[in-house]
Order: structure tokens, then sequence, then C-alpha cells
């Protein structure tokens, strides 16, 4: 006698399981290749597997029935993941973003939701107990489960609602920490973390509908069968979603730069003369001279991917303090300081005869730009006119003097 387990779209959510529990284990091999954004990853990554399994484990027909008889834990282990799986995406979201993202202190708190599902899982059990089956499915099953869900499919919404406020708040402070901004693009994360959003306000819609036709027609006059389209739509969603990070998170997450955290949080406003003097990190007349010293005898800037941690050490400097002297004394933040020097640098190199066989591109680049938009965008507005405009112009001014 054979036995099928799962049907067409149950494959979905099985190949979901496959690809996650793969890519779960390649980020754990290539942990200490790119750090914490694989150990992230991984985790998340492993939290989604549980998630299509949870899915299948409850309405899967044949499935349903073999965990039953087979895999009990399966539910209580699998809706742990419903709980966990915010509070990972934001860890994953903070390892893209910043370099020794690990686990702090004050981390702790994301472990709220977690705690919450102990509570719920130990009163279920103390309530049901595990003659009938597990305590966890026999909860699910119950009449009082939908403010159970709301509140969990709440939670999950609202840590990627945290996770996309992260990338919205890091993108206007880019500028106070690096030199070139072109190259870290991070829409792609915004669109995976708003996918993860709107597949699981999709899940408070679902349950939403189902609540509020029983609430207003009477118990039993809808079941959740019925709105097995809702359900199916979001399993083929999440497989987009999975395939998506999969695409990215180990392509163009793993070769962008970063900065901690610490470091972003702690320089400077960039609004020049803004904040509480007292606030402000003091500085001497001798690291002012120091710093300038420094910019045009080493020329640092020639490094497209300098960042302010990298100058802050090289003067010996904290990166506060020199966040702070450079808004103060040069009226601009990092990125604009170290791009002014690249454009006198450019300058000279369109004014060298030495250098006429060279395209303006490859003068930029020796100047330490990597975006042709950006260097011509900042190069008009530092002196009116295109760079090949200047190249002419030149000439004509040393033959006026």
């Amino acid at each position: 006698m054979k036995l099928v387990l799962f049907n067409a779209h149950d494959i979905v959510l099985f190949l979901t399981v496959y690809l996650c529990l793969l890519f779960a284990l390649i980020a754990a091999i290539g942990r200490r290749s790119y750090g914490w954004g694989n150990v992230w990853l991984g985790a998340f990554l492993l939290s989604q597997a549980l998630v299509a399994l949870h899915v299948l484990a409850l309405w899967g027909e044949a499935f349903h029935v073999w965990v039953v008889a087979h895999a009990p834990w399966v539910f209580a282990a699998s809706e742990a993941s419903l709980w966990i799986e915010g509070p990972l995406l934001l860890l994953y979201t903070r390892s893209v973003l910043f370099t020794q993202a690990g686990f702090r202190r004050k981390d702790l708190t994301l472990l709220f939701p977690l705690g919450l599902y102990a509570i719920f899982y130990f009163g279920a059990f103390f309530y049901y107990g595990v003659s009938e089956g597990s305590p966890v499915l026999q909860f699910l099953r119950s009449d009082s489960v939908q403010f159970y869900e709301h509140c969990r499919n709440l939670t999950r919404a609202g840590f990627g609602v945290w996770a996309f406020w992260t990338i919205k708040s890091y993108e206007p402070r880019m500028s106070n920490v690096y030199s070139n901004v072109d190259h870290l693009s991070y829409r792609w994360l915004k669109v995976l973390v708003f996918g993860f959003i709107a597949l699981r306000l999709w899940n408070i819609l679902y349950l939403s509908i189902y609540t509020s036709f029983n609430f207003v027609l009477g118990e039993g006059a809808i079941q959740k069968s019925d709105l097995d389209g809702v359900g199916i739509a979001s399993n083929y969603g999440q497989l987009l979603l999975i395939s998506g990070l999969l695409y990215y998170g180990f392509g163009v997450a793993n070769g962008v730069q970063k900065v901690t955290q610490e470091v972003l949080d702690e320089v400077a406003d960039p609004k020049v003369g803004g904040g509480n003097a007292d606030e402000r990190a003091p500085y001497t007349q001798e690291q002012i001279r120091r710093v300038t010293r420094y910019m045009e005898s080493s020329r640092p800037y020639l490094n497209s991917n300098l960042k302010l941690e990298d100058l802050a050490s090289q003067v010996s400097l904290s990166p506060k303090l020199l966040s702070n002297l450079i808004n103060r004394e040069f009226e601009c933040n990092f990125f604009e300081f170290i791009n002014r020097y690249r454009i006198s640098e450019v300058k000279q190199f369109l004014a060298d005869p030495a250098l006429q066989d060279q395209s303006v591109m490859d003068l930029a680049m020796r100047a330490g730009y990597n975006s042709k938009t950006t260097f011509n965008r900042l190069f008009k507005i530092d002196t009116g006119m295109t760079p090949t405009q200047y190249r002419k112009m030149e000439p004509l001014s040393e033959v006026a003097s």
C-alpha cells in the first residue's frame, strides 16, 4: 500500500523546507568567512524551514496524520519558530548593515517573544496534558485560539517593521561614516523585509476575515478550509521570498562595506552646529592641524573604500571626536570632507599636461572615486561645469595668466 504524504501545493512547502535547511547548512559552513552575517542568515533560514513545516503539519492532510502519530513534537517546535523568526530577521538585518553584529546583552529583549511562547507552552501542557496528543495542537484546535494567533501574527509583523525602520534610519547617516555611498544600496534588503511584512499582514488578513465572518454571521458560518486559497497564496509568496533571500543573502550582502553600530550611533549629527555643545566631543587646535597635515601628506582619500573608522585610526583619534571635528571646523560631514580633497586632486590631474591622454574617469578613479555618476555630480556642484568642460578651460586659463 502506498502512502501519499504530500499533494501538489504541499510540494511548495516541502521545497521551502528543503531549500532553507540546505542553505542554513551552507551558511553554517561559511561562518568563518562571513562571521555573524552567516550565523543570523542560517538561523533565520532554519526558522523559515520550521514555519513551512508548521503549515505542512497543520494543513497537509496525510502529513498531518503522520506527524500526529509519529512526531507530535513537531507542533511545539514549529510553533516556536513563529515567535522567533521576527527577532532573527532583525538580527540578520543588523548583520548586513553593521560589522561585529553579534548578540549583545541589550539584545536579550529580543527573546521576549520566545518567553511569551514558553509561558503559553507550559500553560497548554499543564491544562491539556499529553494523554490526547500534543498540547500545542490541542490548543490550536480550541475555540479560544484566535486571540493568541492575532497576538502572534502582530508580533511577527511588528519585528518586520522594526527591521525595515532599522534600514531606513541607517541610510541617511551613511554619509557620516563612508566616503563612497553609491555602492551601498540596500534596496534589495528593504524589498525582502517588506515582503516579510506583507506576508505576515496577509496572514493577519486571512485570520481577520475568518474571525469577522464568524462574529457577524455566527460561529461556524465559515471554516478555515473555506479560505484555503489565501493560505496557498501565502505559501507561494514565502517560497518566492526565500528564493530572493538566498540570491542576495549569499551574493550581494557579503561584499558590502560595514561599520560597527556603535560608531554610527556615536558620530556627530550631520547638521552642523546642531545638538547640545556639552554632548560634543572636545578637540584641540593640534588635532585639527594633525588631520589637515595627514590629509595633505598621506592622501588617504585616494582609497575609494575609506571609512570614518579608518581615518580615525590613522590620525589616532576616536571616530566620534573626528566626526565632530569635521562637522564643526570644516562645516560638512565625512563624505563631503573626503570628496573635497578628491575633487581637488582631480582638478590637478586635469590640469597636468602629462595626463592629457588619460580619460576623465580614469583620473577620477585614481583620485578615489568608484562611481561616474557621483563624481560628475560632485564635480559640477564644485566647479559649475562638467569635468570635460573644465579640462578644456584649463589651458585657456594658463594662456590668460
